[in-house]
């Protein structure tokens, strides 16, 4: 497994461990755990960027992988970062983090806004980590699904 497959992975063990929290308190710790660990892969991915690009690296993506989904139809699962990959992946990883504690007082349906949450996640550092045209816009789908559920059922305002 790649390390960018990690960005999508916590999230995804956070909504796991979502469905088996008992109450609020172990919820909210799910996702204050899963929000910081996301926090410390951006920084040590940035550590890890600048440092290869110090050391020479010119290749315009790095850290690349890419698996074989469906050899017929050339889908892959490929991801990689350049520059602004990586910035964005900063960015959401605070967004996700702020956005935790934003929510903190949700109600009601708090177990389920924050697995919409964590499947909004998913999807946007997939996004961004991906290179593949199919893998961009599957993740883009799963992003999309969430955020307007989560604007329609906890929105504030007019959601039309």
């Amino acid at each position: 497994m790649n390390f960018l497959s990690l960005f999508v992975l916590v999230p995804v063990l956070m909504m796991l461990a979502l469905f088996i929290a008992r109450n609020r308190k172990q919820i909210l710790g799910v996702m204050v755990t899963g929000s910081i660990a996301l926090v410390i892969l951006a920084a040590y991915l940035v550590v890890m960027y600048l440092g290869a690009r110090q050391a020479g690296a010119t290749e315009t993506m790095l850290f690349t992988a890419s698996e074989v989904w469906y050899a017929p139809l050339n889908i892959h699962y490929a991801v990689g970062v350049d520059g602004i990959s990586v910035a964005m992946l900063c960015l959401s990883a605070v967004i996700v983090l702020t956005g935790t504690f934003v929510s903190w007082k949700i109600e009601p349906l708090t177990k389920e806004f924050f697995l919409w949450f964590s499947l909004l996640s998913t999807g946007v550092f997939g996004f961004f980590i991906s290179i593949d045209l199919f893998t961009m816009f599957l993740f883009y789908e799963v992003a999309l699904i969430p955020m307007f559920l989560l604007i329609g059922i906890w929105g504030s305002g007019r959601k039309e």
